[in-house]
């Protein structure tokens, strides 16, 4: 059963340009009037009072009523309300526009401050949020804007059209169409993965044309990996050459051995005679450094207790060096405190000075202080004294908090100073014992200074002729230093000049021979090579087979695609034009390559909507309303504009609002008849 939406009345109070204007409607109304009367406006009303639009869908067009100058009215409602027959039972609803005007504090006019719009739903105030969830209650805005205008369905988006015509067909089933055809069912599982058949089909192409271009590179891969292939020989024959080489040159090796054996073992041992007799000369020359050293100490003379003497007037000297430092830090503080006693004592005076002023201070009343500040109006007797007695009072209570406070900042500057005196002796007291400690540092400078002079008179100097005499005496004391003698001459004895081995004739054979092993190792590395070219040859010609078994694969699935594509085209087209009179839908669209892509053209006896006259739009709109309020079940006032084009309407359901040009109208003409035909004549 039909969810019917008839209207009834609508009024109209300062809407775009109309004043006050109730219409009554029947189930077909015909409104008459020129260009420019308001026949839009009448269905922009019933649009702006559910969802707050226009018949356009614009929410910021211009309600409000307008002067001669093309001004807004200000201060006024505006107000659209309609009587609506809802499944059987008649509901009033009113929407109402208003201006807030607002007089700021100070100013002498109100000021425009914004919009308010209410909402009432039987006389009921609501707030937006419950009124829309009432419009939405009766229907959904979407399906409103398009059961009610004919040409709202075509002036859609194509993809948003296409949506809704497969929802009316009840969807694509994608299992339905593949039945028992195994490959259609393998393709529909595909497609199951989120994949459209378009995608799919992209995907499956781009894997033929990819396989094919792979498998014409292949041949020149082939003559490619030919091509690098290197000479080949008698891989066998050469390696029955390199065994023959490779003994020649172990011969040769065991001759060049032979004959440089008997030369390495003399020269092994005089080497290490050699070595013997380097290591006791250092050792010697050690023995000697030392003693050298220990001649020299024993020349020097002795001057421990000048030394020690120096070292303890340098302590003596850096202590007074302190003190002294200490004792002028002291004496900056201590000048830096009397500074501040003075200044605090500067402070002290003007605080006596300023308690004398203010004590010295008294109330004195002149001849204004008890007037009207606006009028300048005396101020009657008894007032005037109240008011001098409040002033006497407020007067002497500042004075005395002044003089407090004064006293109390004066308490709090003589303990400053107080402070300051008591840290200022604990200072001097530092400063008179700093000054002592110096006195006895310098008594001690000059004590060591005297002791200094005395020890450096009493230091005697060794005779330097006696420092070679010492060391020779050291050394022939050293029974070590004279066994390291005897042993080097030992050593050195030992020490012969060994002749030297002529290799150089075998060593010049063996490299010509490792010369031919090398270029024939380098030969048979060529069998490798050979034999890595033709694995990867045959891993080519394998693969050829691959992609054109993958091509043959994939050109099948194409032509499944094509057949299950065409198969579905023609189940949506007709599912969707079963529904439909007067109109027909072209749901896909042949591409030059044999594709098809989706769009959404509506056809009137085979013309394009967009191509067709305007009685065709109209009555294909009204069939495309017909079909789409049987499926929402749901019917709404349909408003027909430039209805005065179309001779004769296909049948509806729907309540019809004809919207007629008529240049002898100059104001809005509201009649209702079962034909226009019978309207108009």
């Amino acid at each position: 059963m039909k969810n019917q939406i008839t209207l009834k009345e609508l009024t109209l109070i300062n809407f775009k340009g109309i004043l006050n204007k109730t219409i009554s409607f029947d189930q077909i109304t015909n409104v008459f009037g020129d260009n420019g009367t308001g026949k839009t406006s009448v269905f922009d009303a019933f649009v702006w009072l559910f969802f707050g639009k226009d018949s356009t869908d614009r929410k910021d067009f211009q309600v409000k009523t307008l002067d001669k100058d093309n001004n807004i009215i200000p201060k006024i409602e505006h107000e659209v309300s309609a009587k609506v027959i809802i499944g059987g039972r008649e509901i009033t609803i009113r929407r109402i526009l208003k201006e807030n005007w607002v007089t700021k504090r100070g100013s002498e006019f109100p000021e425009f401050s914004g919009n308010e719009t209410s909402f009432f739903w039987d006389e009921v105030p609501m707030l937006l949020k419950d009124f829309t969830a009432r419009v939405n209650g009766v229907m959904d805005e979407q399906v409103f804007k398009l059961i009610t205008n004919p040409l709202a369905f075509n002036s859609m988006k194509w993809e948003d059209r296409r949506n809704v015509l497969i929802q009316l067909s009840g969807g694509e089933n994608l299992d339905e169409l593949a039945g028992e055809n195994p490959e259609y069912q393998k393709l529909v599982k595909e497609l199951s993965v989120g994949k459209t058949i378009a995608e799919y089909k992209k995907q499956v192409a781009s894997t033929v044309a990819l396989a094919k271009q792979n498998i014409k590179l292949i041949p020149t891969r082939i003559d490619e990996v030919n091509r690098t292939k290197p000479e080949a020989y008698d891989f066998n024959s050469l390696r029955t050459l390199l065994e023959v080489k490779d003994g020649e040159l172990a011969k040769l090796d065991e001759a060049i051995t032979n004959k440089s054996g008997a030369f390495d073992e003399s020269n092994r041992a005089n080497n290490e005679n050699k070595t013997k007799a380097s290591n006791l000369k250092f050792e010697i020359e050690q023995i000697q450094i030392a003693a050298k050293r220990e001649a020299q100490t024993k020349m020097k003379p002795d001057t421990s207790t000048v030394d020690g003497l120096k070292a303890t007037l340098q302590t003596k000297q850096s202590d007074l060096e302190t003190a002294n430092n200490a004792i002028a830090t002291l004496q900056t503080k201590a000048a830096n405190i009397g500074n501040e006693i003075q200044n605090i004592k500067v402070k002290q005076d003007a605080k006596r000075v300023e308690w004398n002023t203010e004590n010295a201070k008294e109330l004195v009343f002149n001849d204004g202080d008890f007037c009207c500040p606006t009028c300048k109006r005396e101020f009657e007797e008894s007032d005037k004294a109240a008011q001098q007695e409040q002033m006497k009072a407020n007067f002497a209570a500042e004075k005395q908090r002044k003089l407090a406070e004064n006293v109390s900042q004066g308490k709090a500057l003589g303990q400053e100073v107080l402070a300051y005196q008591t840290e200022l002796t604990a200072i001097e007291n530092r400063i008179t014992i700093g000054k002592n400690t110096v006195t006895d540092i310098e008594t001690a400078i000059g004590e060591i200074t005297s002791s200094i002079a005395a020890a450096e008179a009493n230091v005697t100097t060794p005779d330097p002729t006696q420092e070679d005499l010492i060391y020779e005496s050291i050394l022939s004391m050293n029974p070590e230093y004279k066994a390291k003698q005897q042993q080097l001459a030992t050593v050195t004895a030992l020490i012969v000049e060994v002749p030297t081995v002529d290799t150089t004739e075998l060593k010049a054979k063996k490299a010509s021979l490792v010369a031919d092993m090398d270029a024939i190792k380098t030969k048979l590395r060529n069998e490798a090579q050979i034999a890595a070219a033709n694995t990867r040859i045959e891993q080519l010609d394998e693969e050829e087979k691959v992609l054109a078994n993958e091509i043959a694969t994939a050109e099948k699935l194409q032509f499944t695609i094509d057949n299950f594509n065409k198969l579905r085209v023609d189940t949506l087209e007709r599912k969707i034009n079963e529904r439909f009179k007067f109109v027909s839908f072209k749901m896909f669209e042949q591409q030059i390559n044999g594709g098809e892509k989706e769009c959404c053209e509506a056809l009137i006896d085979g013309v394009p909507f967009s191509d067709a006259n305007t009685a065709s739009k109209i009555n294909a709109g009204l069939d495309i309303i017909n079909t789409l309020c049987d499926f929402y079940h749901v019917t709404a006032p349909i408003f027909i504009d430039n209805r005065e084009s179309v001779v004769k309407l296909i049948d509806t359901e729907s309540q019809i609002i004809n919207l007629i040009v008529s240049e002898n109208d100059k104001a809005l003409r509201i009649e209702a008849a079962p034909e226009l035909q019978t309207a108009v004549a």
